[in-house]
């Protein structure tokens, strides 16, 4: 090799040398501002010069020429009275916080005089605690892919920064560590994605002023604590449903049973003392879920309708309240009791379901193998709100009520997944006619129909002879004659559909099958079924409810088997369907069973 050879060969190795050092302390640089910015956050102070920020995320289809802001965030919290602009598909949120506290939006400003927001704050630095570490691995991973470089280093009226360059973008580190600039742009999903974040002086500020719209008072509670839920619900996007451990705990006549990250829970006794064991047992599970809901959501709601959701909610429990049999009253009185939740908040939870608005089928005879009834239910509901995380199976011994089984969430006494001691099991599709109160809550409804009736005929005649709100669609099925039917009512109309009858809303009936869905989840769901038919039996099933007759959101499936008063139930993880999950099975002597104790070892 000659002299030049050579020589190129070290000026080369050298070169090689100084880019991996060059990346190696952008890594570290980029990683250092990370964790920095994920601490400050999670102890709830602010870097200096950081108490004014800028986030924006756009979004360009292919093929675009422009870009559209899908999201913005501008935050100065500098001073007495912290101001926050959100702005999310072109519907701009704004708070002020301190001794006139208001969140605005376009059809409605709510104020509440003088609020800390401590509870926001706590939401903030909890999201904040539940960011990703990441591992040493899963850094040294992304920035081979970003290939990150320092590119400049100047002064700047708060000391010096560094720059860097990578191959989705750009970035600026202060003194500290602190995150200055970020600008990148990365594909994602059929689309371009690109995000800007700027801090201090560069950031530009909050408007000053709320948008112009109508002032509504609530609460200072319960605007601090639907903020909170707000961004609870949304830090739950990055964090896996967390199975609790096995245990096995009493309260009363009530038992709960932790097994494999699964609940059930056993309720026996009067209505008041089936509230109190539920809500003892499960009180931190209902604290999460009914903030979530009611508030999380609820500010949703309030914010889309230009009402105050908590109004809203309570007005409907009272207007609802001579449709509700006294005795769910009871029982949500034991509820609060046992949780330590105002009975107001656990009400509103129970009647949630009326402000929103799935897929069922009852298949028998020719259609399965052994001509045995299977019932399957697919509810598609809110999955990004976390009511997966406090799933429950309740097994329920009401004083002079038949016992049922009810597939549902801690602290709702409703039901819309249930079979009874009867072996009459009821699933619920959700339509339209939101505003139709006047009657009995469909969730209620549910519930009364598996205390009292003990065949399809006695639940439709039940459903008939009550009224009724909203638009709803129900299977029904009963394994003592392998009877079935599917239900359309609204608060005027009951329509009844025998299996393999015709309906406008079910052009393709199936011989000895009831299939409930809508536009190409029922088309795919007849195609499925004639598919395997006369062979389908549990695991068909399970293959039948498989995306897309399941949506994204499918928060839970269940299969009953009603003869032999068996089930089988799966529910959602954080960001996927239920219907991919595994399907744990239940026996109904196992749910009504006093549970063993474990045995304890001798000393």
């Amino acid at each position: 090799m000659g002299r030049f050879a050579k020589t190129s060969l070290r000026i080369a190795a050298a070169a090689a040398g100084l880019v991996a050092i060059d990346a190696l302390i952008a890594h570290g640089l980029l990683w250092h501002a990370y964790d920095v910015t994920r601490q400050s956050i999670a102890s709830g102070s602010v870097p200096a010069g950081n108490a004014r920020s800028l986030v924006s995320v756009e979004e360009k289809k292919r093929g675009a020429s422009s870009w559209k802001q899908v999201f913005a965030l501008g935050a100065d919290v500098a001073g007495a009275s912290p101001l926050t602009m959100l702005n999310i598909d072109g519907k701009p949120i704004w708070l002020r916080g301190g001794a006139d506290t208001v969140l605005a939006a376009p059809k409605a400003q709510f104020q509440c005089g003088k609020c800390d927001l401590s509870q926001t704050r706590a939401a903030i630095r909890e999201a904040a605690a539940t960011l990703p570490r990441l591992a040493w691995w899963q850094r040294a991973a992304a920035s081979l892919r970003l290939f990150p470089l320092v590119t400049g280093w100047e002064r700047a009226p708060d000391g010096h920064r560094w720059k860097i360059s990578a191959l989705a973008g750009t970035a600026e580190i202060g003194p500290g560590g602190t995150l200055r600039q970020l600008r990148g742009e990365l594909p994602m999903g059929g689309k371009r994605w690109r995000v800007t974040l700027e801090t201090g002086e560069e950031a530009q500020p909050p408007a000053k002023s709320p948008p112009a719209a109508p002032a509504i008072s609530v609460a200072p509670d319960e605007l601090d604590a639907s903020i909170a839920a707000a961004i609870g619900i949304l830090s739950l996007q990055w964090r896996p449903v967390v199975p609790e451990p096995d245990a096995v705990r009493t309260e009363g006549r009530g038992t709960l049973v932790i097994r494999d990250g699964q609940r059930r829970l056993l309720l026996r006794g009067s209505p008041r003392e089936i509230g109190h064991q539920h809500g003892k047992l499960l009180a931190g599970n209902i604290r999460r879920l009914a903030h979530r809901v009611v508030y999380g959501v609820g500010l949703y709601y309030s914010i889309e309708k230009g009402a105050w959701f908590a109004d809203e909610a309570r007005e409907l429990v009272e207007r609802q309240r001579p449709f509700i049999e006294p005795s769910f009253f009871e029982e949500m009185r034991g509820l609060a009791e046992g949780s330590g939740l105002p009975f107001d908040l656990i009400a509103a939870a129970n009647i949630f379901p009326e402000f929103f608005h799935c897929s069922g089928v009852a298949i028998r005879g020719k259609a399965t193998a052994g001509g045995e009834l299977l019932h399957a239910r697919v509810l598609d509901y809110m999955t990004h709100a976390g009511l997966q995380d406090e799933a429950v199976v309740m097994a329920v011994a009401k004083d002079g009520a038949l016992r049922f089984v009810n597939v549902s969430y801690a602290g709702f006494i409703g039901s819309v997944t249930g079979m009874n001691e009867a072996k009459v099991a009821i699933g619920e599709m959700g339509g339209r006619g939101e505003g139709l109160w006047d009657g009995t809550p469909m969730s209620f409804l549910l519930r009364g129909a598996l205390e009292n009736c003990n065949s399809t005929e006695a639940v439709l005649q039940y459903m008939r002879g009550r009224p009724r709100t909203c638009e709803y669609y129900y299977v029904i099925s009963d394994g003592k004659d392998r009877s079935c039917a599917g239900v359309k009512a609204t608060p005027e109309i009951f329509e009844v559909v025998p299996p393999g009858g015709t309906h406008p809303q079910l052009p393709d009936p199936v011989e000895d099958a009831v299939l409930m869905s809508a536009d190409s989840r029922y088309k795919e769901l007849v195609r499925r079924v004639r598919a395997e038919y006369g062979k389908i039996d549990e695991a068909g099933l399970i293959r039948i409810l498989d995306r897309p007759v399941s949506m994204g959101s499918n928060l839970h499936n269940a299969i009953f088997a009603p003869e032999r008063l068996a089930l089988r139930v799966a529910n959602a993880p954080r960001n996927g369907p239920a219907c991919r999950e595994t399907y744990h099975a239940y026996a109904w002597d196992e749910l009504f069973a006093e549970p063993v104790p474990p045995a304890r070892k001798l000393p």
